[in-house]
């Protein structure tokens, strides 16, 4: 090697502009990088400046952002990593038909999200969303509940997993393990599931309903008014938001034809004031919080470093993205 040459080092660029501050990228983390892989220069910035600007040198972005103009100001970008699970606003057809890997943290909050699904669907069986809609007046009711809502157990609930990942298996051995009769759904039948094109007869053989599926062209608005009416039951969503038609769920839980409903996740978010949703008492209402937790980002940290090993090495990546299926 020739005196004072120095092999060029990949440029990593971590991109981070998230408003709320638990879900920016941490410095602690950055740090950890650059500790164990000298190799790197790891670049990170939270918004200061358009991606547009500084991605053009970048092989390897980590983000859970990135549109067509960016992408196409990237010449050099071989891999991109995003630390949440939804990609959908990275699968632009530039991108898809391109040889950049991407990666997302699936299974890195799984576990909190599980949690807070099962959480839900026990509030929504015992009347919790009722109850809390009387406690803001006051309202000892306990007519309410032995006439007009009686809570439920576990064991006479038949309860359906609409989406068998890392998050909705997790759900679905809660649940069972709680004494719930438990079937799942997925788009191809496959782990003993029902197949996506038998929604609607899954849909008529339970009352609990728990979305933990990926958006895509098959499920977005795939549970409207319809659907509803053949549930008739109770809705939990920790998927996303499109899946569910909210305009049907505001109706549907007003006119009775479903119980009662949770959803972490929405057509638009933030969920909007004037959204009529904000109205219904028997509907809980979380802020896009299910995979919170102190975990996340150690979890986040352990497979983004694993990957980083993998690429240097040129090994196949964790957690790889079907870009045409979405997921």
């Amino acid at each position: 090697m020739a005196k004072g040459f120095r092999m060029k080092k990949i440029r990593v660029l971590i991109y981070s502009p998230e408003r709320i501050p638990f879900w920016r990228f941490p410095l602690w983390l950055v740090e950890e990088i650059r500790r164990e892989f000298p190799s790197l220069e790891v670049e990170v910035n939270f918004g200061d400046r358009p991606l547009s600007e500084l991605i053009g040198s970048a092989e390897v972005l980590v983000s859970g952002r990135l549109r067509r103009e960016e992408f196409l100001m990237a010449r050099r970008l071989r891999w991109v990593h995003s630390p949440f699970v939804g990609v959908g606003n990275m699968l632009f057809s530039e991108m898809v038909e391109s040889p950049v890997v991407i990666t997302n943290s699936r299974g890195v909050n799984a576990e909190a999200v599980a949690t807070h699904a099962v959480s839900l669907s026990l509030a929504l069986i015992r009347g919790l969303a009722w109850a809390f809609e009387k406690k803001k007046n006051r309202d000892y009711d306990h007519r309410f509940f032995t006439e007009a809502f009686l809570p439920r157990e576990p064991q006479e609930v038949v309860a359906g997993v609409f989406g068998y990942g890392e998050i909705g298996r997790r759900v679905f051995r809660r649940l069972k393990a709680l004494g719930f009769e438990t079937v799942c759904l997925n788009s191809s039948g496959t782990r003993g599931c029902y197949p996506f094109s038998s929604l609607e007869d899954f849909l008529e053989r339970i009352e609990l309903l728990v979305i933990s599926a990926p958006r895509t062209p098959q499920t977005q608005g795939c549970i409207d008014l319809r659907r509803m009416e053949i549930l008739g039951g109770f809705v939990v969503n920790v998927g996303r938001g499109k899946i569910v038609v909210e305009e049907d769920l505001a109706r549907a839980l007003k006119e009775g034809h479903l119980k009662g409903a949770a959803l972490d996740v929405f057509e638009r978010e933030p969920l909007p004031k004037e959204s009529p949703l904000w109205e219904i008492p028997n509907l809980i209402i979380t802020p896009h919080i299910a995979g919170t937790s102190p975990l996340f980002w150690r979890r986040e940290g352990e497979l983004l470093k694993e990957n980083l090993r993998r690429f240097l090495e040129g090994r196949p990546l964790l957690n790889r993205v079907d870009k045409r299926r979405g997921y």
